[in-house]
This record gives C-alpha cells, structure tokens and sequence, in this order.
C-alpha cells in the first residue's frame, strides 16, 4: 500500500459514494538540524509547502509525521507570508477550541497534535492564503540510545509511519488524492559536540550516504580542530527519503557516567539533573525459562529471513539449563511444545526445523493475544524471560502495555520482555514501550545491520539476574557560609512516603460544623449564568480533583529499570522551589543483588549556562510513564498510608492526566493529554509574559532553605523561549571530508584519502547527491485549484487494515480512490503520477572494531561501572563497518569500476560472515564440536593434518572444540558479540571434561601451530 505523505487538504467528492480527496500542497524544502551534546539531542525540523492556488486560500490542511519514541515536540512556529505565529502548550481539548476559533474568525493558526501513539503526531494550519508559501518549524528534544553493534550512540530520523495492523480512527487514514510536485530536496545536518576529553573515532551511516567534518560543527568558523566534536550532512535533490535515517557516533569514553546539572532559564529556583551511564559489571548467569514470540503477519514478508537468522542466533546460543519455547503469532498464536522444555541436543534440533519452516503466513498483527498466551503458559516457578521479534506495526499499544505493567509488578516470579524490532519502519515506540512495560531493553535491526552482536547481547541481558530495587541519592555540598560541618543526602524516595495531606472536606466535618442550607432561599437566582473562571491553559477542567502536593524531587522513570551491560539507563530529577537550593556534588545509585551490593556514584557536573533541554527531556519522561500507566502518582500515598489510587478509584485516572497536563504546560512539552496550538494571539501574549516574568525572576532570584511550598499548578500563558546552551563557545575551522558509503576513519590526524564522490541512488533525484541547493526548480505549470470548500476535520474515515504515512515519501506513491486511480481531472496542478518499480538493495559491512575483553564476575561489593586499563589504541587506518546501499541497475557498473581491493574486501567480509554462522551451527547444544568435515572447511584444514595433530589421551572431540574455539578468539576477535556465548558455553563443556587451564593452554599451543595466529 502507498504511503500517505505531506501536507493536504481536502475536496468533497461530486459523487456522494465516493470519499473526499486529498490533494497535496507542493513540498518545496525540507530541512532537519540536529545538536547532540553527549547522549541528547535537540532537532529543529524545517518543512516548505507552498498553497498552488494564486487565487483561493486554503481553509486548513493536514499533515501527518512520525517523531522517534521517547522524543518531545518543546518548539512549534509557523510563518505563512511574513506572518510568524509561535506555539505554546495548553490542554489538548483547550488547545483544539483555541485553533477552531482562530479559524472560525479568519486567522492563521496551527495545532500540533499527539496521536495514540507516542512516535505519531499530526499537525493542522487553518487559513493558508493563495499563493503564500508555509514554512513550519517543529522543535525537539530527546535522549540517544547506546547501540550494541557499535558501542556507540544512534540517532534516528522516522521517515514513514509504517503500515500498521488495527484501526485508528482519524482523518490522517483517508484514501484517495491527488499527488503533489516535488520542487525541492532533502538537508539533514547533525552537530556533535561531546564533552570535554571525549574522543570522536568515527561516524557512520548503515542507512545512507553521508559527507563528514571531523574536528568542528556546522555552525561557524572554526580555528583550531577539537577531538570531541564533529559534523555529518545528507543532502539529496529530491524531497523523498525511503528509509529511516540513522547515524552512529562511535566516541571514546562516551560511556562513562556523567551527570548534568542545569537550571531553568525562566522558573526561579528550578532545576533539573539527568544522570546517564551505560554499565559494565557482571554477575553469575541464571537460568529462566526463554519464550521467543516470533510475529509471522503478513506485514513480516519480507522480513522472515532476518527473524529466522536471528532466532538460530539465538537457540545456539542458550546454555545449558534453560527451559524454551518459541511462540508463532499472527492472528492466533500457537508453540512448538504446550509448556517449555529443557535445552538439549534433540529439542535444539526440533527447534531449528521448526524456524526453518518459518513464513510470514499468519495473518494479522495480533500482538497482545500473543503475549498474554505466553504470559498464561510459563511455569510459575521460573524467572520468565521474552524475547519478541516484531516489525512493530500495531495501533492499540495501549492494552498491551497495561496488560504488561499489571503482569510484571503482580507476577510472584521476575518477568521480562526483551524486543528486537525488525525492518526500516520498525514502531519504535512498541518496541520501546513493550521494553519499558517488560523491565527489559529493545533493539532495532533495520535493512543491511549484522543482526547477530545485538541479538547476542539481548540473551545476555535475559540471562542476568533479576534486580529490581534501585534507589537514587543525592549528595549536597557543604555550606560553609552556613557553618554547615555535615555531608547532606536526600533520598528521592522519601518525599512519596507520606504525600497526600488533603484539606478536610465536607464530607469529614460532623453534622455540628456545618452551616444548614435553606431549602428555599429568594436570593438564588435559578436563571442566572455562571460566569466561567479564565482558564487560559485547560488545566480549570481538573480543578473538581484532589489538590495532590507535588514532590519536591520528582524522579522520571519513577522506578529505576534493571540495569543491563551495553544498555545506556538515564535517570532524570526535577527539582523544584522546595527542594534544597544546595549544589548537588553527586548522585549515588545502589541496588541489592545475591552477589553483594551494587552502588555507583555519579559526580555532577553544574551547566554554566541557564536552560530548559534537560527539564523537558526529564518532563517528557514523566509524561511518557503517566501515558503508559506508570509514575510516582502510582505510587503516592496519603498521611494514612493508603495508595492516592485506591483512596480516588473513580478519579484517578483524570488524576494521573492532571499531572501530565501539568508537566506538559509547565515545561512546554506536547504530549497525549497536551497539544501545541499557535495563533496570532500569542504574539500578544508573549510580549506582555515577557516583562513580567523578568520581573518576577528578578524579585525571586533564590528561594529560602526551609521553603518546601511546592506549586500545584504551573505558570500559564509562558512565553515560548527555548535555548540549548550546552553548546561549547569554541569556533573550529572546518576538515571536511567526502567519504564514500560513510566510512570514516577512526583518528582524527590519520592521513585519510578523500573518498570517491557518491554515486546518486536515488531514481527521482535531480541533482548531485551533496548539492547545497535546493534542487531542481519546480517548473510545472499552475492551474487555478479545485474548490476548497471541504475541511479536512469534516472527512473522517476508519479502516481496518493497514495504514502507512511518509515524511519524506515521494510525489509518484498516491493512494488510490475507493474503486480505482482518480480521474485526470483530479490532477489540477501537475499530470498523473507514473507509478516506478521499487528497486532491491544489496548491502555489503566493512572491516569492524574489536571489542574489548569481556569482564568477570567479582562480588561482593560489585560496582555498576568498572574501570579498566585502557584498551590499546586503535591504527589510524581503522574503519567502521558500513552497510553501503546499492541499486541492482548499477550493481555491473559497480563491479567494473571498482577496484580488485575493494572487490577482495566486500568479498572477504561476506565470506567471514558465512565462517560464523557455518561454525556456530556445527555446535552441540551441550557446547561441543565434532571433527567433522564440514568443521574441517571452515576451520581451512584437512583431515590428516587435524587427525595426526590430536593430541595424546585427548578424545577427538575435545580436540575439535579447541580447534574451534581457538579459530573463533584469533580469528573472528573482530566478531566478538556475536560469538561469545557459543564459546562461553564451549569453556563450561571443557571443564565438564576436565580439561583445566593448564591443559587448554597446552592444547591451545599445539592449534596455534595447527591453524596459525
């Protein structure tokens, strides 16, 4: 199905039958600039449209785009003409009749809208005069994730809402409509700028070609190179864009535990810290029962070799001990086995046919009856843990992740769900969201990405002990000017112990404190209107509910997720007026475990600069655990003892939407329950906020030490200022570099040659791939626009099927009429689209950085993070594995031109791959290999040479398992994360033979001499 693309209005249909159309607004620039300051990002999202029509204005127009998970939408203006009209946040239901009004008396207004799904907004402009262009601007913020292939951190552009199973009931789901003209082209830059000390090796691109500038930014003129920053740019000449853009920073110490402090540019006496680290430790393995819930839908067809790939990763690599079971789902569920069955060599084998058999035959996307049949089925006894492998197309999220936090916070034995989101339109926000609901983590494998390293390091993460009770300090410097000789530490919990102090009610007085009520009384007037209370926010509508005091330290996530090695965890705090106004030192993270205590202190450092990045990062946090059922309300207790929820059962859920609203409006974050609306009246408003909110700040510079007063509502009506001032002051002068496929080398002074230009893949492209224009000019002729007499608002369709939508779709993909393509006339300002054949890619991996070695066990006293030596530094002709896309057009051309080394490498990286799988298929469920012929292959050897080598009183097998571990460590180091398990399960089967270290390093002496170093 096409995907649904860019911004529209609609047309109501001569025929009464058929379903309004859609015509599309010319997408003329489109542009996105990201800064990313050590794990978070800050994007402003530039998109062009232009009203065809020189004569009728366009009574609103729609459009629809996907935002990665996790994200917030802080910024929103409009300019059509030379109107600039700006955003701010207020109650989704205020915010809408705050647009309709606008609308209704002939002003230009916007409205940015959170839909069911957190990765999914909609955005509405309402008078667009003819022939004006609109130029929007969306604003946000969010954290990076840590990817496991790399060891560094991803950021992602969503280009497409991927076609989804359910229904969503929206006018975003409309069919039919006319294409637009693509005039213009794609700019995507990204900025980083990594601590101080920090070390930029390399930056690379597994979904397209980039051009990078290693040493400054791209936002001036530089002098001198500085290591920790860097700039990559994708420039295209068409607005079309088929496929996530990811981009992958791989930084030396990027890992290490920091922790921001800033304070609010606009609130007096708020603050805000984020703490983030990804953590090296390790503990004794256990052994859970492992579920694998594969999703075979039809929306996995193209898809099923990735799963099946993934799957024997993962059944190979399960140790001995665990109870599986593998769950197929689509629209029903079914299992291998009714109950999980111990892992050995004949349920290994059943198992691997099973997956062999695999296809994307089942039906729909049937995502929750999946989980709760597997949920029902586990033995109640074992630790569960689920590993799901989706392509992430559902609309209803929000029953699944219900079902998930009841299950997970209820279940007497721990219970984990781990998900690998498959293909380049995988939702990041079910994944994410099943992950977060589950305690466990996601990945993402998108079209071209080895697979196997994350896959690897999933199982390692389901294999860790279950911990669950993670608690944050806070550690205060010593006030000398106060005579202060004491270390302060505050318990962020501690605030929720006793935290509803309601004023008495009606209903707690006696009959003797209440004043009687006449039942007739002449001066009521029954007729008389009541005068509404301004309500410039929304947030009137809750003031019905219990007043709840807001905790000084409010902590998002509320509760710490369980910890896992590779996986980046990033704590926020808010605080607020009433917390202490001393300087945070530190921030001490403990835990408990069967090994010994686990702690980690954190030191902080103090932003120099006032800011609202990391307030509205730790806001969206909040928000997004309130959304999915989760948050400190959950957990809030009156001066009794009792749950907040159980004492307000009936209003608890307008509760928990109260205080999203307050965060959103406090913090200017969109969200489910908040929408940015911008109208003309805002400007108004802005100017007159704006001098009294310098004042304020200047007559409340700093709050009193005993002041714990904290606001139940926020400011309203603040002015939409935003700043991200972590940028460093330095101006470097520019290296820029052409590379080719994104690869890039890993030192900064290497003597790199330029790479060779870029060939332009892309069919509709118009100009060169790292043009810095605009692209192509639009040269269609105009012709006057149908009537716009049809609001989109007016032309609401559900269907229950799936639904796609494109941010950087091209012209040529147009939804079809209900009964067939649309007549010519339906084309007023360009000819009918040609429909294209969608081309394959192929995908080839450069030479890849060794990891480090993996780290024992050490308890008691482990710590969450552990130091080592440095690690040797890397050559400076080291590159970074990179995915290049290819088309099958120019795949002979690429053979021809390219060099017999090139050729040699592409060839060498395939065949090693091959290597390892063939080696880990070969391998017993017990972790055993056999001297086999087909071992013999891979291993390179013959049969005599292997034969007359084993060693005396050595069984053949043993031989053989060396033989194997020893060609994996020495030659596939470079395959580390993907191999370790298979040999760490290989070292167990050894010592179970009574091989102890001294003899395996005899016989690793003698395999050496064998296979070579």
């Amino acid at each position: 199905m096409a995907h649904l693309c860019g911004c529209y209005y609609t047309v109501a249909s001569a025929n009464r039958y058929l379903y309004p159309s859609k015509h599309y607004l010319p997408q003329v620039d489109l542009s996105a600039h990201t800064t990313i300051l050590s794990t978070t990002s800050r994007t402003v999202l530039t998109q062009t449209f232009i009203n065809p029509s020189s004569k009728e204005a366009i009574k609103e127009c729609v459009y629809t785009f996907p935002l990665y998970d996790g994200v917030s939408v802080v910024g929103f203006t409009c300019r059509i003409g030379s109107r600039l009209i700006k955003g701010i946040v207020k109650e989704k239901e205020k915010a809408r009749k705050v647009y309709q009004e606008a609308v209704e008396r002939g002003e230009t207004a916007g409205l940015v809208e959170q839909l069911d799904n957190s990765d999914v907004f909609h955005t509405k402009l309402g008078n667009v005069p003819a022939g004006q262009k609109v130029i929007v601007d969306i604003t946000y913020v969010g954290e990076l994730k840590h990817d496991a292939e790399t060891d560094g951190i991803r950021f992602t552009v969503p280009t497409a809402i991927a076609p989804r199973y359910g229904t969503l009931a929206h006018d975003s789901l409309q069919r039919s409509g006319t294409a637009a003209n693509d005039s213009g082209g794609i700019r995507i830059t990204v900025d980083a700028s990594l601590t101080e000390g920090s070390f930029i090796q390399g930056i690379q691109s597994p979904s397209h070609p980039i051009a990078v500038t290693m040493g400054s930014t791209s936002t001036g003129t530089q002098q001198d190179p500085q290591m920790y920053k860097a700039s990559a740019t994708l420039s295209l000449g068409s607005t079309e864009l088929d496929k996530d853009f990811v981009l992958m920073i791989v930084a030396k110490d990027n890992a290490t535990p920091i922790a921001f402090l800033e304070t609010h540019s606009i609130i007096p006496n708020q603050r805000a810290l984020m703490a983030t680290l990804v953590p090296k430790f390790a503990l004794l393995p256990s052994r859970p029962e492992i579920i694998f819930v594969a999703d075979r839908s039809g929306s996995m067809d193209d898809k099923i070799p990735t799963l099946v790939s993934a799957l024997k990763v993962f059944l190979k690599s399960l140790p001995v001990g665990v109870k599986f079971n593998i769950c197929s789902f689509g629209s029903d569920s079914s299992f291998l086995w009714p109950k999980s069955k111990a892992y050995g060599q004949s349920t290994l084998t059943e198992a691997l046919q099973h997956v062999e058999g695999f296809s994307a035959n089942c039906g729909g996307t049937e995502t929750f009856a999946a989980m709760k049949a597997t949920i029902e089925s586990r033995y109640k006894d074992l630790p569960l843990e689920v590993m799901l492998l989706t392509d992430g197309e559902i609309w209803n999220q929000e029953e699944l992740f219900s079902y998930l936090n009841k299950e997970v916070r209820d279940s007497k034995s721990p219970i984990r769900v781990f998900s690998l989101g498959i293909g380049n339109a995988v939702s990041h926000a079910l994944i994410e969201g099943i992950a977060r609901a589950g305690n466990g983590f996601a990945q993402s494998v998108g079209e071209g990405e080895k697979l196997e390293s994350k896959v690897v390091r999933m199982l390692k993460g389901g294999l860790s002990p279950d911990i669950t009770d993670y608690s944050l300090e806070v550690k205060y410097d010593k006030n000398e000017d106060d005579g202060d000789d004491f270390e302060m530490v505050e318990c962020v919990t501690d605030g929720l112990r006793v935290l509803l102090n309601e004023q008495p009610d009606v209903e707690s007085k006696t009959k003797g404190d209440l004043k009687p009520v006449s039942l007739f009384d002449t001066n009521v007037d029954l007729d008389k209107e009541d005068i509404p209370m301004p309500d410039e926010d929304g947030q009137g509508r809750y003031d019905h509910l219990p007043a709840i005091p807001i905790p000084s330290l409010l902590q998002a996530p509320h509760r710490i997720p369980p910890l896992f090695p590779f996986t980046r965890t990033t704590v926020y705090l808010l605080m607020g007026p009433g917390a202490s106004q001393k300087t945070p030192k530190a921030v001490v993270l403990r835990a408990t475990s069967p090994h010994g205590p686990l702690e980690l202190e954190i030191p902080v450092q103090v932003m120099s600069e006032p800011s609202e990045t990391i307030h509205q990062l730790a806001a969206r946090k909040a928000v997004g655990e309130l959304e999915e059922g989760r948050g400190w309300i959950f957990d809030a207790r009156d001066e009794k003892g009792t749950l907040v929820k159980d004492r307000f059962e009936s209003r608890f859920d307008e509760m928990v939407e109260k205080e999203a609203v307050r965060l959103g409006v406090q913090f200017q974050i969109g969200g489910k329950w908040c929408s940015f609306v911008a109208v003309e009246a805002n400007q108004r408003k802005e100017e007159e906020s704006k001098e009294f909110r310098l004042g304020s700040r200047l007559s409340t510079s700093k709050m009193g030490e005993n002041s714990r007063q904290a606001p139940t509502r926020c400011p309203r009506g603040r002015p939409f200022q935003y700043k991200f001032s972590f940028m460093s002051n330095h101006v470097l002068q520019a290296d820029r570099r052409m590379v080719t496929g994104a690869t890039l080398g890993s030192s900064l002074g290497s003597s790199m040659s330029p790479g060779t230009p870029l060939r332009n893949t892309f069919a509709t492209s118009g100009s060169p791939l790292f043009s810095t224009g605009s692209g192509a000019p639009h040269t269609a002729a105009r012709k006057s626009a149908p009537p716009l007499s049809y609001s989109a608002e007016e032309a609401e369709l559900s269907d229950d099927e799936d639904q796609g939508f494109g941010l950087f779709d091209g012209p040529n993909e147009v939804p079809l009429f209900k009964g067939g393509l649309p007549p010519p006339a339906a084309y007023p300002h360009s000819s009918p689209p040609q429909t294209r054949p969608r081309k394959r890619k192929l995908a080839s991996t450069g030479p890849t950085i060794p990891e480090s070695s993996v780290k024992t066990c050490a308890p008691p006293g482990v710590r969450f993070f552990r130091s080592s030596a440095p690690a040797p530094p890397r050559a400076a002709s080291t590159v970074i594995p990179v995915p290049q896309v290819v088309d099958n057009d120019d795949i002979e051309a690429e053979l021809e031109e390219g060099s017999d080394a090139e050729l040699e490498q592409v060839s060498e990286a395939a065949t090693e791959m091959d290597s390892l799988h063939r080696i880990i298929s070969l391998q017993s469920f017990e972790g055993l290999w056999e001297l086999t012929n087909a071992l013999l292959r891979v291993l390179k050897l013959s049969r005599v040479d292997a034969e007359d080598k084993v060693p005396v009183k050595t069984r053949v097998n043993v031989w053989a398992t060396v033989l194997a571990i020893y060609f994996l460590e020495q030659k596939m180091g470079d395959q580390k994360d993907s191999w370790e398990l298979v040999v760490e399960k290989a070292r167990v089967w050894l010592g179970s033979e009574g091989v102890d270290e001294e003899a395996l390093g005899k016989l690793y002496e003698m395999a050496e001499g064998l296979i070579g170093g």
